[in-house]
């Protein structure tokens, strides 16, 4: 049983004319712990952007850019780079945001509206990185299709035998993308899904205490 629990079991079964717990400790309680979750998910993604970062450098980039520039590709994959970073750092800085509006002293109803705004930020964000993954795939797989040459040399760069049919090819890099995917919202889910549960729950202690 956690410190929040301990204040409402006492809450309940208090002498009301001593008044030892009242519904101020446990808004301070929850506050406290709203503060402390979505300050936690401010440094996740945080630590997902600088690791995704991290990945790059220890990725022959310029092999994998002439490849694009050969296919045609290049400028897509230039303005989909520049669109990626400029909206996960709004959302990051979003989250900052909701950050300091939830540590700020305020009533409950203000707190309730910025456990609300915080766990939409949060599903847009997610929603965000799963749909504009697979449109970018999606447009960067037309154009690998779009042209022999471009299949022969995806093949070539991802080791892909050349007898392998373009049928075959496409349902391998669909099993691909799934897999990527899946993972993606498995870790979403574990990561962000744990947070956004607690804030849920914290929210609706928030609301029986403001009735």
């Amino acid at each position: 049983m956690d410190q929040l629990d301990k204040l409402k079991d006492a809450w309940k079964s208090q002498d009301y004319s001593k008044h030892k717990v009242s519904t101020n400790d446990i808004y301070k309680m929850l506050h406290s712990k709203s503060s402390s979750i979505v300050k936690w998910i401010f440094y996740i993604s945080i630590i997902e952007f600088i690791f995704i970062n991290c990945i790059n450098l220890f990725t022959d980039m310029d092999k994998y850019l002439d490849i694009y520039k050969e296919m045609g590709m290049y400028n897509i994959i230039l303005v989909s780079t520049v669109i990626s970073y400029i909206v996960i750092l709004g959302f990051i800085y979003l989250f900052y945001k909701n950050y300091k509006k939830i540590s700020a002293d305020s009533d409950a109803k203000t707190l309730m509206k910025n456990i609300i705004n915080t766990r939409k930020t949060v599903k847009y964000y997610i929603y965000f990185n799963i749909l504009f993954m697979v449109l970018v795939m999606s447009i960067l797989f037309y154009f690998i299709f779009s042209s022999p040459e471009n299949i022969a040399l995806y093949k070539i760069t991802n080791n892909f035998e050349q007898g392998v049919t373009d049928n075959q090819l496409l349902a391998a890099i669909i099993i691909m993308m799934s897999i990527v995917i899946g993972i993606l919202l498995l870790l979403y889910r574990l990561i962000y899904g744990i947070l956004l549960r607690r804030l849920k729950k914290n929210h609706k202690e928030l609301e029986l205490l403001d009735k």
